[in-house]
């Protein structure tokens, strides 16, 4: 995630996050505005009918003529600037006592109607000598005192809560809008360094998962921690598989960016103690040990922090990474140390992938060696059935896999190349040797029989998997570029190419070996020979490429005479 991705989405964010929270904010104010007044004329009224009720209800006393006239006399020494009048009213709704006349404010009978004992209902009405506040008020004996108060002060006080209210939700407000955006940038800036940090931590484990050799793996981590701790340094070392020798296998120095192989043993008490603890070790140095780790004298020495973490294996710490830089950078930081440890499990990983892969490796190719050593006896046993073509097997094996270097063939053909010319003429086998070792013409059934030699290999060896990349050979090597070979009859390029040159270099050896029939051709007049039959029994390509190694090597021959 790239910085002007991320500023763009933090003003997205910021923007709606900000309107949203105004949004609610003038809701919530506006509810607050409306709900300050009936606030306020309930508080009016309770103060009013808990000061005042109990003190009338007791002058009233069972209502008779002399409580009532003793409540007139009390309710009017309660009338002041804010009470301006008090009334007293039956439970059927009748009148008993009144400190006016009673008609300047009408009784609200619905109010009186929902009156209770000991709750308060609060009636607002405007007659023309102003706002009225009027509370009910349910006495013990059943009355209801009713309580007239000047709407005045009450509409002040409201003002008043309204002014502060105001206030302290605009200081509020603008208080919550400049923290808001900085909260949102601190928050985003966290989710992005752990974001940033998770997806470095993938990318340098894809990397170092992704190769099958230790060293390399072990490069790798120690460029990753150099670069992510921005020390000048980064260098892994090995604990050997046998033994507690420490050996640096690579560094990376950040300012030059380059990476280095090594092979050196080293004793650094910081690195042991990493290794024999498996726990991460810091380390404050005068100078690094740049000779016995790295094996050269940099130009300038300085104090520098060390900062040691185990590379984890199943049963003991198979090495240490470190990550070394100037001592004015302070010591490493604890997430810093983190990443560096999780980078150090990932290549743990990847250290015993590379472990088993170079131990299966090894073992294949000590099997594929045994496989080929003992093709290789076979195949000289049967050439010694027949002293003509003793060592013809070896010779042919050579020249062809040399033909198909010169011509470019991938590397990894070459062995089955070499195997195929090898068995070239295993299917022999089941050609009677009178057959194999007539003087004279083959007759027709003779010449059918040795015609189903390439068929009879093809079939022996169809069951040998690893030599299935041979059949090419074995099966058409006595195939014609003009298609009048056998056993096929296949022309041209539908011979596949192992076969093709394969040709070339079976008829050279045949043609410069001696035979009970005639004599060795000179290399030079079976080249020609060769060369003379390209487009008929041989691929010209072929024939072109075989000119130009036999030219190389009858040069270099008459050179060495």
């Amino acid at each position: 995630m790239g910085k002007h991705s991320t500023t763009k989405l933090f003003l997205i964010f910021a923007a709606w996050t900000l309107f949203a929270v105004a949004a609610v904010w003038t809701v919530v104010l506006v509810l607050r505005f409306n709900s300050v007044r009936a606030q306020a004329e309930e508080d009016a009224a309770l103060f009013a009918s808990r000061n005042l009720a109990p003190t009338l209800e007791r002058t009233a006393g069972d209502l008779d003529q002399a409580g009532l006239s003793s409540f007139d006399e009390a309710a009017g020494g309660l009338l002041g600037d804010q009470v301006q009048a008090i009334r007293l009213w039956s439970s059927d709704g009748r009148l008993l006592a009144a400190t006016d006349d009673g008609q300047a404010v009408e009784a609200d009978s619905q109010a009186l109607a929902r009156t209770a004992a000991g709750d308060v209902v609060v009636h607002k009405t405007s007659p023309p000598e102003g706002d009225v506040l009027v509370g009910y008020t349910r006495l013990g004996s059943g009355a209801v005192l009713e309580v007239q108060q000047d709407y005045g002060p009450i509409a002040e006080s409201v003002d008043s809560s309204r002014r502060e209210l105001l206030v302290l939700t605009v200081a509020g407000g603008a208080g919550l809008l400049l923290a808001l955006p900085v909260i949102l940038w601190i928050a985003i800036r966290g989710l992005k360094s752990e974001y940033d940090r998770l997806l470095y931590l993938y990318r340098t484990g894809q990397a170092v998962r992704s190769t099958l050799d230790v060293t390399d793996a072990l490069a790798q981590l120690a460029r990753d921690a150099a670069l992510y701790t921005r020390a000048q340094l980064g260098v892994a070392v090995l604990v050997e598989e046998r033994g507690k020798d420490l050996l640096v296998k690579a560094s990376f120095d950040r300012r030059a960016n380059t990476s280095a192989q090594h092979h050196r043993r080293v004793e650094e008490w910081y690195m042991r103690r990493c290794a024999g603890t498996g726990e991460s070790v810091q380390a404050e140095l005068a100078s690094f040990p740049y000779v016995s780790v790295l094996g050269y004298e940099p130009k300038k020495q300085a104090p520098v922090c060390v900062l040691c973490v185990a590379i984890p294996g199943r049963e003991r710490v198979m090495g240490v990474v470190m990550a070394i830089r100037g001592r004015a950078q302070g010591t490493f930081e604890g997430p810093k140390v983190q990443m560096v440890e999780e980078m150090a499990a990932q290549a743990a990983m990847a250290v015993e992938q590379a472990r088993l892969f170079t131990k299966v490796r090894n073992h294949a190719q000590e099997l594929e060696l045994s496989y080929d050593s003992t093709l290789k006896v076979l195949v000289a046993a049967l050439d010694t059935k027949d002293a003509v073509t003793h060592g013809h097997s070896e010779r042919v094996a050579q020249l062809t896999v040399a033909l198909a270097k010169e011509m470019d063939v991938p590397k990894e053909r070459l062995v089955d190349i070499e195997r195929g010319a090898l068995l070239h003429d295993v299917g022999k086998i089941g050609v009677p040797d009178e057959v194999l070792h007539k003087p004279d013409v083959l007759d027709e059934s003779e010449w059918a029989a040795m015609q189903k030699h390439p068929l009879l290999a093809g079939l022996m060896i169809s069951k040998v998997e690893f030599l299935e990349g041979a059949m090419p050979i074995l099966l058409y090597h006595h195939e014609r570029f003009d298609g009048s070979g056998y056993p096929f009859g296949l022309e041209g390029a539908a011979i596949p190419l192992e076969a093709r040159i394969f040709t070339v270099v079976d008829s050279y050896d045949a043609m410069t070996s001696d035979r009970p029939y005639r004599q060795a051709m000179p290399p030079e007049e079976a080249l020609s020979e060769i060369q003379r039959n390209a487009n008929i029994q041989f691929d010209p390509s072929v024939v072109e490429a075989f000119s130009r190694l036999m030219a190389r090597q009858l040069s270099m021959a008459e050179r060495a005479a």
